[in-house]
């Protein structure tokens, strides 16, 4: 009997403590346009980072956003700071200074760009802020261009 009881009560606190996830959906654009693999970052704003308030998302083709946290698909309740950032290869430039000719592999180098401007693509800077409610969330912002 006191088994019973014991599982019993293990089973109604099982997962006690752990805060409710809200979805979270929205379109984020640069300078008005889209990009594919936008990284969208939310930082909890006066709470440590841990799975249910850190989360993560990214565009698709038309901006569109989708995020996660390791909690699964959405964030706890809260007010977060949104930074982003979205790389693009771009060619190297050959240095005149070490006299690279044409012919040199290193010409055909890419180099990652961050089209995110500054404080913007930085995660403790960033001006943007959003509050997760208990309900539906949608996030949309176009990030100004450099």
């Amino acid at each position: 009997m006191l088994y019973i009881a014991l599982i019993a009560a293990i089973a109604m606190t099982g997962g006690c403590g752990d805060p409710d996830i809200f979805s979270l959906t929205g379109k984020v654009t640069l300078d008005g346009k889209p990009y594919e693999r936008l990284i969208v970052y939310f930082d909890p704003i006066g709470r440590k980072v841990d799975a249910f308030h850190f989360g993560v998302g990214e565009t698709d083709a038309e901006g569109n956003l989708t995020l996660r946290s390791s909690a699964g698909p959405g964030l706890a309740a809260g007010k977060y700071r949104v930074s982003f950032n979205c790389l693009i290869q771009e060619k190297a430039s050959p240095n005149p200074a070490v006299g690279l000719s044409d012919k040199d592999e290193s010409i055909n180098a890419v180099v990652p760009v961050e089209l995110v401007p500054e404080p913007y693509n930085d995660r403790r800077k960033s001006p943007v802020e959003f509050t997760i409610r208990k309900a539906d969330n949608v996030f949309e912002y176009d990030i100004p261009g450099k």
